[in-house]
């Protein structure tokens, strides 16, 4: 019941933000839709800068880290540019001819596991007509070498020795488990917990703004973040969730909002999931501060930044600028999901049908993290020692969906 009053007052509020800008701006959303043919209206009708919309990320091909190649350089070249481009298009082109909606939803997935327990499964849960075509790349307007602009080098700070020791012992504390012993084993995202939204790198969203607030609701999500921009204080740090809690400001024209008050839930608990541990936020969350950006930069492009500040988890804070674009004919779904709530029922219940099995799998899992840990562990000791680390290695892994 209290959950039924909270949603209700979530959306109450929502309702009431929208009615509040629709009563000061007729053609709020009319605006964003037509600044192709009038050109960009850079302010509301009460004067704070036009965010609104539904923004998306902008496809540039650009890699979260600074690759090894581009050391000590920010931004690419005109030609650099020019064989982006072209490399794009092929990779789109020939995601095209590949697209099979009755196919399996990753080929890769599948090459990947094929000498493992998970050999036809994983990849193949369900097909390709779940997933979203791939979207034609146009001109690359996006430059920079790296999504991470701070610090210099353009990469993510090493972990801490502290968040090392919890990781480790969340990795001890799963051994002789199996995949599904308790909801524990799955990470966040597959208890439809989302900390992705609250802890990492969003994807599209929409902005709605009224006189003194503003909205963000992130695609997938029905927990839309309202955010006061009169100066009102933090709350207290005893009052804390999942998504944090927001305070805004304008800084000249850029919009910041400032995120506090995390619980100490967000890495999953005391044990470390079996699959995908490493790929999320690994704090516990109660020392996390993030600070987001928005700036409106032309009539369809948008600059998102991101600091990540946790102490307890990296040896400094970091800032990430992504660009994103305007689409307001961008379906935004809510997220099903577990779908009615029986898809952890029936993992908790294939783990109990064939334990053997769900230790194989865990265990090939954790022989898989193993390196990955020491790696880390690696990194975060030579920092200590020399308050360097090792060179970048690679391409670099592009951040596009």
């Amino acid at each position: 019941m209290r959950r039924h009053y909270l949603v209700t007052a979530i959306g109450a509020a929502l309702v009431a933000v929208v009615v509040a800008a629709a009563s000061v701006s007729l053609t709020g959303q009319d605006q964003a839709n037509s600044t192709a043919a009038t050109g960009w209206t850079q302010k509301t009708p009460w004067g704070d800068p036009d965010l609104q919309g539904i923004w998306v990320n902008e496809n540039t091909g650009t890699p979260m880290e600074r690759p090894a190649q581009f050391e000590g350089r920010e931004l690419l070249t005109n030609t650099e540019v020019e064989e982006r481009e072209k490399v794009a298009m092929a990779r789109y082109e020939k995601a095209i001819a590949a697209h099979n909606p009755s196919g399996p939803r990753s080929t890769a997935d599948l090459e990947r596991t094929k000498t493992t327990v998970e050999a036809g499964i994983y990849g193949a849960e369900y097909n390709n007509v779940w997933m979203e075509e791939p979207r034609k790349p146009g001109p690359l307007r996006w430059k920079r070498t790296s999504l991470v602009v701070d610090p210099p080098d353009g990469r993510i700070p090493v972990y801490t020795m502290e968040l090392i020791k919890r990781v480790e012992a969340r990795e001890e504390a799963r051994k002789h488990r199996g995949e599904a012993d308790t909801w524990e084993d799955r990470n966040l995202n597959e208890r439809c917990m989302s900390p992705q939204a609250s802890t990492g790198l969003q994807g599209s969203f929409r902005l709605v703004q009224a006189p003194g607030w503003v909205v963000i609701l992130a695609d997938g999500l029905e927990h839309p973040r309202i955010v006061p921009l009169d100066g009102r204080p933090k709350l207290s740090p005893k009052v804390r969730g999942w998504f944090g809690r927001s305070r805004g400001r304008w800084d000249g024209d850029k919009l910041v909002v400032e995120i506090t008050n995390y619980n100490d839930k967000q890495d999953g608990g005391p044990v470390l999931p079996s699959r995908r541990p490493l790929g999320f936020y690994l704090g516990a969350g109660d020392t996390l501060r993030r600070v987001e950006t928005y700036k409106r930069v032309g009539p369809d492009q948008l600059e998102f930044g991101l600091t990540t500040d946790d102490p307890s988890v990296y040896v400094k804070p970091f800032t990430v600028l992504r660009p994103m674009i305007l689409n307001n004919d961008y379906m935004m779904l809510p997220g099903g999901c577990h779908e009615g709530n029986y898809g952890m029922t029936n993992i908790m219940t294939a783990g109990r049908a064939d334990e053997k099995y769900a230790l194989r799998a865990a265990l090939e899992a954790a022989a898989e993290r193993k390196p990955q840990i020491a790696a880390l562990k690696k990194e975060t000791e030579e920092w200590m020692k020399t308050g360097k680390r090792s060179p970048a290695r690679g391409p670099g892994a592009a951040v596009d969906q």
